[in-house]
């Protein structure tokens, strides 16, 4: 049986079991492998609407779950159930039966069949984006570096991007599975002769940052410069990991948080009539944050190049051009002679618009309070940065939210 959840001690000693508050509410179990990447992006979503309908998420992680599924239903008594990942094949499981249930990301199996409520990324979405970035280089050749055709998400990016270069009349090539699943050892070995052989320079599409970092660290041991010989663009985005490369990636933003917001409030009619026909719905990608791996200009200057790093890296922490000034290890002048000469900005330009890039990740959170939203991406007065949205969008930072709430929904 599952135990007792732990007492929360208030600042005031007074004790409050938790479960109790929780269980006073209809319950909505959101099931994955494990709490990480995407899958916190895509409960973050679905909290926000069940806080906004009244319903208690509850988390269970099946890679540490003790209790049996039949204990975890007994014990919560769900009204619904979102499915996420490699969770979404214990419906099968007589538990379960009667419980409404929508699979976000699901199996290739789960999504063909007629008979479940699916939300999926857009794999062709993510494809079309990162073909756009990639065809903004000199690359004179591409190719997809494939996870597995056994993954049904890899697979379809790949489709989309062989069909797009197709139309585009570019050459590419394709490696897929290059390395056994589920063993990753022989990974190098199989990637640098394909990597070596391939027309330079050349676009690369991974189809997950985890690949495209892999992807990168081969070519730094092979002497494949990234950007220059190689660019390359991954998918999923998260600014810790993408920024934190070296270099930088530039990656595709898929919308986690919206699809797991799409799911809830799938669940939530399929709650309310349970008749409701079958529907397989699409959540689309953001946008692509476009970073050093594919900069072309940036193959020209190392100081440059590690410039825009450390600007990407900092901006948001208050990052001043002095500081990076200070990077280059030259006088002010040279360093802005230099600077713009690449890039066409002067310093403080790239700094304002990296932290006006994250003011948009930012307010297209419903949950984001405004207000803090100056001090995060690094302005010490909020009034600044008002003014400096209005000249920059022609909206209030309010109205914005607004608008692209609307045209999401």
């Amino acid at each position: 049986m599952l135990q007792p959840k732990p007492k929360a001690v208030l600042a005031d000693g007074t004790l409050l079991v938790i479960e109790y508050a929780c269980k006073t509410m209809d319950t909505i179990l959101f099931i994955t492998d494990l709490h990480s990447g995407s899958r916190v992006r895509e409960l973050v979503g679905t909290r926000d609407v069940c806080s906004q309908l009244g319903y208690h998420v509850e988390e269970i992680e099946t890679s540490r779950l003790e209790a049996s599924f039949e204990d975890v239903v007994r014990y919560w008594s769900p009204v619904g159930c979102i499915l996420e990942g490699s969770a979404n094949n214990i419906t099968e499981t007589d538990a379960f039966e009667g419980i409404p249930a929508v699979h976000l990301d699901p199996c290739d199996k789960i999504l063909d069949s007629p008979t479940t409520f699916t939300v999926t990324n857009d794999s062709e979405g993510i494809a079309d984006l990162a073909v756009a970035e990639l065809a903004k280089t000199e690359c004179v050749h591409f190719a997809f570096i494939g996870w597995t055709h056994r993954v049904g998400w890899s697979r379809r990016r790949e489709l989309r991007f062989c069909d797009l270069l197709r139309r585009m009349r570019r050459k590419f090539s394709v490696l897929n599975d290059p390395w056994t699943f589920g063993n990753k050892a022989d990974f190098a070995s199989r990637l640098s002769p394909f990597l070596a052989e391939l027309p330079k320079p050349c676009g690369i599409f991974a189809p997950n940052d985890d690949f495209a970092a892999a992807i990168l660290d081969i070519c730094a041991m092979d002497g494949i410069r990234v950007p220059g010989d190689a660019f390359i663009v991954g998918a999923d985005d998260d600014p810790a990991f993408c920024d934190n490369l070296r270099p930088s990636l530039s990656s595709v933003r898929p919308s986690f948080a919206e699809g797991g917001r799409m799911a809830m409030r799938l669940l939530a009619r399929l709650i309310a009539n349970p008749s409701l026909p079958v529907e397989k719905c699409v959540y689309h990608p953001l946008g692509l944050t476009s970073r050093l791996s594919t900069r072309r200009i940036a193959a020209h200057s190392k100081r440059v190049l590690s410039a825009l790093d450390l600007i990407r890296r900092e901006a948001c922490s208050g990052l001043k051009a002095s500081d990076v000034v200070k990077d280059f290890g030259t006088s002010e002048r040279q360093a802005e002679i230099e600077f713009k000469a690449v890039t066409g900005k002067r310093i403080t330009q790239e700094i304002t618009d990296v932290r006006f890039e994250r003011v948009m990740e930012l307010l297209s959170r419903p949950s984001q309070a405004i207000a803090p939203i100056a001090n995060l991406c690094g302005w010490d007065s909020d009034i600044y940065l008002k003014r400096l949205f209005k000249q920059r969008t022609g909206m209030t930072m309010r109205e914005w939210r607004a608008s692209h709430l609307a045209k999401r929904s």
